[in-house]
């Protein structure tokens, strides 16, 4: 409910600041991910979820806790990326369902 009270009365920082910031929280977030798999040497279904996890977008409790100690600037930032890696991961979240689905069955 905090992050939607934000949100309405969201002031644009810097929209590239955040698309760039969200991008590489759900694209190098998945290859953060498949280094893990390999790493660990997981497979099926831990592989599975590790890498679905790894792409999911940034959380709301970076906003909160950014609300609680932070300036007015740096929450609306904060709020910004969260958007733009929400709205990114409508993307990539299939994306990522379906190659852990085709690779780690």
């Amino acid at each position: 409910m905090s992050l939607g009270i934000a949100l309405s009365r969201l002031k644009v920082v810097s929209w590239t600041h955040a698309s760039i910031l969200g991008a590489v929280r759900v694209i190098i977030g998945p290859l953060i991910g498949f280094g893990l798999i390999k790493f660990l040497n997981l497979n099926g279904f831990a592989a599975g979820v590790l890498l679905i996890q790894s792409c999911m977008p940034s959380a709301v409790l970076t906003y909160l806790v950014g609300s609680m100690y932070s300036e007015r600037k740096v929450v609306d930032s904060v709020a910004s990326v969260i958007v733009t890696s929400t709205v990114m991961s409508f993307f990539t979240i299939p994306i990522v369902v379906y190659l852990s689905l085709k690779y780690f069955q």
